[in-house]
């Protein structure tokens, strides 16, 4: 390859490199994101399942009878 004076080629070349590592960077990070959504999603999924489970039993489960307060002690006699 000729090299003119100025050096334009030497600058084109290292803009692309500096290009295609951006490039690279930026499909890294992407791909760490959608691992953090994935994980995050998967997380909720987990909890909202064990959150309705609970709510089952919560519903399922016997109520204590309430106790007589003195109010109503009082209203019965």
């Amino acid at each position: 390859m000729t090299q003119d004076k100025s050096g334009s080629q030497d600058r084109a070349e290292t803009r692309a490199a500096r290009a295609a590592e951006r490039a690279d960077t930026a499909g890294q990070v992407w791909e760490e994101v959608k691992a953090r959504e994935a994980a995050r999603d998967d997380q909720i999924v987990r909890l909202k399942a064990e959150r309705l489970a609970r709510d089952a039993e919560d519903a399922a489960a016997p109520k204590p009878a309430a106790k007589a307060t003195k109010a109503t002690k009082v209203a019965k006699r």
